[in-house]
């Protein structure tokens, strides 16, 4: 006891889920039982599949360079037309033809191209996809600035590392205010914004019914990717977004000279500080939460339900921590660090997401799974 008199709290054990993964963790790690179960019929197969995953954890930094020099070289791109033979591929991408035939091997392994026996060289599934899609192309461009944070990964888990590439990128992350934003700065990010979100808005949009309602806020809206993506889908739908005035002023150039019935509204202001614009029945909050710490997200869902009346919806849309597939495995690992790097936010779960929420006066919560939990989960709030 203490001099006080009160006992201290007892840390409850581990339950038996805890206890039995880490008696199947000394298992796996005994040589002689992986020898066994490499051995086994029924489990060879598995075991191989265990092993192939593993190495490509180890060497997955060659894989992701492989791809980016894929892009940057043009070789995708080069490729886009059919079959190419090495040389024109070599005055395509500026390379040595032998520098091309390595680039051509490394890319064929991770299944970004095709080599047949006759010499050309085609797009295989995976390089369609990523020479077919803009977002996906922007996105690996992007991750050179990742990979400089990540060259020293100890002093970013150790928070010596504090002036990296995408805190700089990412200015306005953790504050949300005006004077956190350069014009300079918000045109790097929100055009990366614009095509990334383009891979999204379908997902979400086949998630969630928009046509029910009447007038949409995006908040945190960018350059006005997804109300575009939105106002395809749903034509009669009165759209607006939110932003930072330097964002939401390259959102109006966007759409300037547009008809004014299909013209949105550009509101700019800081979403922490500002009210919101009112009378919208659904407000969308896409992939705005996880760049934030808690107490920042709970002054913005506050902020959100001022604006809100009974009847009115507000949709969640981000990437979300969980480990129930892979795909929220890798969302959750790749998302987690990313936000890690720039200084601010974190990857969080439904149930984290619907607390905040939660504690800023909503009441009622449906959580929408989307086809890729790569992408996005959506958790829909009403007040």
């Amino acid at each position: 006891m203490s001099a006080s008199g009160s006992r201290r709290p007892v840390t409850p054990g581990p339950n038996w889920r805890s206890r039995l993964q880490a008696w199947r963790a000394r298992q796996v790690a005994r040589p002689e039982f992986r020898r066994f179960v490499q051995w086994l019929p029924l489990s060879r197969g598995y075991s191989r599949d265990q092993e192939a995953d593993l190495f490509s954890m180890v060497t997955g930094f060659v894989q992701s360079q492989i791809l980016f020099a894929a892009v940057e070289t043009g070789l995708l791109k080069a490729l886009e037309a059919g079959p190419v033979t090495v040389s024109d591929l070599a005055r395509a991408t500026g390379l040595a033809e032998d520098r091309v035939r390595r680039l051509l091997q490394a890319a064929q392994a991770i299944r970004l191209v095709s080599v047949g026996g006759d010499g050309f060289a085609t797009l295989a599934d995976h390089g369609a996809v990523i020479q077919s899609d803009p977002g996906i192309q922007a996105m690996i461009g992007h991750h050179a600035l990742l990979y400089r944070d990540l060259s020293d990964p100890v002093a970013l888990f150790n928070g010596s590392n504090t002036e990296t590439e995408l805190r700089r990128l990412w200015s306005y992350a953790g504050s949300g205010r005006e004077s956190s934003v350069k014009p300079g700065d918000a045109a790097a990010y929100s055009a990366l914004m614009a095509a990334s979100q383009s891979m999204l808005a379908d997902e979400i949009l086949d998630a969630y019914d928009f046509g029910r309602h009447r007038k949409l806020l995006d908040v945190g809206g960018g350059e006005g990717a997804f109300i575009t993506a939105v106002s395809a889908r749903h034509p009669a739908l009165t759209l607006s977004l939110f932003d930072l005035p330097p964002v939401a002023e390259r959102a109006r150039q966007r759409f300037a000279g547009k008809p004014l019935d299909q013209c949105p509204h550009c509101h700019g202001g800081s979403f922490l500080d500002d009210p919101l614009p009112r009378d919208n029945d659904c407000i969308t909050l896409v992939r705005v939460l996880f760049d934030h710490e808690d107490a920042v997200v709970l002054r913005l869902l506050r902020n959100v339900r001022a604006a809100m009346k009974p009847g009115h919806m507000l949709v969640i849309a981000e990437p979300m921590a969980g480990a129930s597939s892979r795909g929220q495995r890798l969302s959750t690992a790749y998302f987690g660090i990313y936000v890690l790097a720039m200084g601010s936010g974190r990857c969080r779960t439904p149930a984290e997401i619907i607390a905040l929420a939660t504690a800023a006066g909503f009441s009622r919560f449906d959580i929408r799974p989307c086809r890729s939990a790569l992408m996005a989960t959506l958790v829909i709030a009403r007040p």
